[in-house]
């Protein structure tokens, strides 16, 4: 490989990267197949240029002027590009889960199953979006008040009680809506169209319900919380959990992710208030001896129940599914209360289920500032028992609060062949929106970022470096150790979208430590460094590079209500428009 490269640059004699990649397409005709696959091989921070005043390569590469270019060298990816790296392929569930699911729903109907299943997407959709207050008043629904007033006159039943709480925004053009009522089965109409609005409501799993959530969302949840445990993992290496309290476990997806994630699992305690899907998950664990751990299930969580604490309390899917918000902080806190190190709250990637994981997180953010106060980390006044791991950089308000925008992440899954039966779906890959917190028991750590600290670093020469990979860069730069890059992470902002690449330069919008969502430019004029990560950067990623330009995200500012005085100043009709019509 090296006589390969030694030919071109010493038949080349030129010195940019550029020429010599052009002239080794010239002379890669020369070569055999094997020298041809060996040159692709090498990284771009091992080529040299040749200068031509050296007589040889070797006197060349042990000379000053080889350590003054390599000084600048361009690297495939840098220790913090790839720590920060959230990015996960297509999950694949692993075969035995997936045939302990095909044991477990061989007896379902499929045609059952399939009805169950756009039951189950009704209920999602409908708890989906956040439904702004007042009722429709297009022509679908004065023709639904009036079909209903006739009904009641003819002695039919009396559903407009029931109607009055039902809650549409303005029809969009084309837009169908369909109202369900509390206790009856939607039309067919509202599970196929998309646009088509309903009342929000949940679904209680009983043994149809909890076979078609299996085969429909058990690969999509395991795909999920794999990849949120795997950066878990990662952002703090030394957490080894033994033991899991799973809150709406539904058949066990969370620990099956948690066990490949982790081998240090020895205990689990599964909550869910369907008893069909305890069944499900007792079946589950017949099906897999070799993944069953000593535990139990469980039915509800009392404030003060025992053997529920744990080292890692996960939440996946469960919280948008309780009743109301009360009862959502009310279950928030004491899962808490159950957590010796670490909680973890994953939801739809929706805007309702992304705004409960929002307030939950603010909620334990409150509780932990008023029992155990606040200490300075930087400028900045951090609560002293808890803070956040992931997505969120800071301790702050979620940036967006009070906005049209919302914090999602995606994550591909590979759809087994009963989950595409089940979904009548022709494609074996899925994407699965999601919205997740991780909160931790103690202080945030300190700031110790490379640009923000001082500490120096050692620098060899690049032969040295060469013989020592693992503690220096190719530039002769000392590597980061694992600590290190852990402890800076908790500082780096983060990608909450997915970068626009352009042509010498790359957009990115990022949630950023002070609480803002920025857009960031980097330029390959600017850092080639950073501009060649920030083009292998992907959505949900930790970046640590400083952008050239960064301007703040209007979409992300804050919509308030008008004051008395511009409120004055408006017509009767743009009043109207902000009124809540109850009629």
């Amino acid at each position: 490989m090296w006589a390969v490269r030694r030919a071109v640059l010493r038949s080349s004699g030129i010195w940019t990267r550029s020429t010599i990649r052009a002239a080794t397409r010239v002379h890669m005709m020369r070569f055999s197949t094997s020298q041809m696959y060996a040159l692709k091989q090498v990284p771009d921070s091992a080529w040299t240029p040749y200068n031509p005043d050296y007589e040889d390569i070797d006197d060349y590469e042990a000379s000053e002027d080889f350590d003054d270019y390599n000084s600048d060298v361009i690297l495939r990816g840098t220790d913090e590009v790839r720590f920060g790296r959230k990015h996960m392929g297509l999950v694949v569930l692993p075969n035995p889960i997936a045939n302990a699911i095909q044991a477990c729903i061989a007896e379902t109907n499929g045609r059952s199953m399939r009805h169950d299943y756009l039951r189950l997407v009704d209920a999602h959709r409908s708890t989906s979006e956040i439904t702004p207050k007042g009722k429709g008043r297009g022509q679908k629904t004065r023709q639904y008040l009036r079909d209903e007033r006739e009904k009641r006159e003819q002695g039919g039943r009396d559903t407009q009680k029931e109607v009055k709480d039902v809650k549409m925004p303005r029809l969009l053009p084309g837009e169908r809506v369909q109202i369900a009522i509390p206790g009856e089965r939607p039309a067919p109409a509202s599970l196929v169209y998309q646009k088509t609005r309903l009342k929000p409501h949940v679904i209680e799993y009983g043994p149809a319900e909890a076979m078609a959530y299996v085969a429909a969302f058990a690969p999509g949840t395991y795909g999920v919380a794999l990849n949120v445990l795997s950066e878990l993992a990662m952002r703090v290496p030394e957490f080894e959990p033994s033991t899991i309290l799973d809150f709406g476990c539904g058949p066990g997806s969370a620990l099956w992710a948690a066990q490949d994630v982790w081998s240090s699992v020895q205990k689990y305690v599964g909550i869910d208030s369907s008893e069909a899907m305890i069944d499900c998950a007792k079946r589950m664990f017949e099906e897999m001896p070799e993944r069953k751990v000593d535990g139990e299930l469980l039915r509800y969580l009392a404030p003060d129940q025992p053997n529920t604490h744990a080292d890692l309390v996960i939440s996946a899917f469960a919280l948008s599914e309780l009743p109301s918000d009360a009862v959502r902080q009310t279950t928030v806190e004491m899962l808490w209360n159950n957590t010796r190190d670490t909680l973890v709250l994953i939801d739809r990637g929706a805007p309702n289920p992304a705004r409960v994981v929002s307030e939950a997180r603010d909620y334990l953010i409150k509780l932990a500032s008023e029992s155990n106060g606040t200490v300075e980390v930087g400028s900045m006044k951090v609560p002293s028992g808890i803070h956040t791991v992931a997505p969120f950089p800071n301790e702050l308000d979620d940036p967006t609060n009070n906005t049209p925008a919302w914090f999602q992440f995606v994550q591909r899954v590979q759809r087994p062949t009963f989950t595409m039966r089940t979904k009548h779906s022709k494609s074996n890959a899925e994407v699965v929106h999601y919205s997740y917190i991780i909160m931790r028991r103690g202080p945030r750590p300190p700031d110790s970022r490379g640009y923000l600290d001082s500490t120096p670093y050692s620098y060899v020469s690049v032969k040295e470096a060469q013989n020592e990979p693992e503690k220096y860069l190719p530039d002769g730069t000392q590597r980061k150790t694992f600590a290190q890059l852990a402890r800076e992470a908790y500082y780096w902002p983060r990608i909450i979208m997915q970068p626009i690449k352009r042509k010498g330069h790359v957009v990115t919008d990022v949630c950023t430590v002070d609480g803002k969502i920025e857009r960031w430019t980097f330029t390959k004029t600017h850092d080639k460094q950073a501009y060649r990560d920030a083009r292998k950067a992907s959505w949900g990623d930790l970046f640590p590079h400083l952008p050239k330009t960064s301007i703040e995200r209007s979409h992300f500012t804050p919509v308030e209500g008008p004051t008395p005085e511009e409120l004055k100043k408006m017509n009767r009709k743009q009043r109207r428009s902000l009124m809540d019509f109850d009629d």
